[in-house]
């Protein structure tokens, strides 16, 4: 009994136990490149867990950019920013202050 019949294509005897095998070995290729292959099943679940991490890394550094905006903004407009800052970083004092320096025990 035939099941497909090719005017042109004439497959006689074992010729389609060989057709057979041909047609599922293209199959199993095609399958294997589908979870295998450069954009296969694989390759987007490992490019999923990618981008959750860059995400999660996007959203650290927005979080940072917003700190530094606000950081930004208060040096911009708050003279008391500015005097913390040349106070504690640059070690100015104002004109007319006495400067006390207390060295550890350790140290001496």
């Amino acid at each position: 009994m035939r099941l497909l019949r090719l005017p042109w294509l004439k497959i006689t005897g074992g010729g389609w136990r060989l057709f057979t095998w041909l047609a599922f070995s293209l199959c199993l290729l095609m399958l294997g490149s589908a979870v295998l292959g450069r954009d296969g099943f694989l390759s987007v679940w490992v490019n999923r867990e990618r981008l959750a991490g860059l995400r999660a890394d996007l959203g650290e550094m927005e979080r940072a950019n917003g700190r530094l905006r606000r950081e930004v903004q208060s040096l911009r407009e708050d003279m008391r920013a500015i005097e913390r800052i040349a106070r504690e970083e640059l070690g100015l004092v104002k004109p007319g202050e006495t400067v006390y320096e207390f060295i550890p025990a350790e140290e001496r």
